[in-house]
């Protein structure tokens, strides 16, 4: 338990707000990726509306035909001509990490 609470101290309050941020967003993105309902709806706006912060997340990597896939743990979603669209892993499409 003391170990638990010494590795709690060491996290800054801005780096809770980062965690919270991520966390955020890819709950965002679970929901959006799982909604048939909300992908009607144009998913850029309905994630702004929520609360996504697009300035926050955990990596970037592209796709083999050269589309780049936003990473928030292990939710993304691609970029396509400013829209956002949901990236499902189904394993048939290999990317490679961007390097930071």
């Amino acid at each position: 338990m003391r170990e638990q609470t010494q590795e709690w101290n060491t996290w800054s309050r801005s780096s809770w707000k980062v965690k919270r941020t991520l966390e955020r967003n890819r709950s965002l993105l679970r929901h959006l990726r799982g909604n048939t309902q909300v992908a009607q709806e144009e998913a850029t706006n309905w994630l702004v509306r929520r609360g996504f912060d697009f300035d926050y997340h955990t990596h970037l990597s592209t796709t083999r035909d050269g589309q780049l896939v936003v990473m928030c743990y292990d939710e993304g979603y691609l970029l396509d001509e400013g829209r956002v669209v949901p990236w499902e892993d189904d394993g048939s499409t290999p990317f490679a990490t961007l390097a930071p």
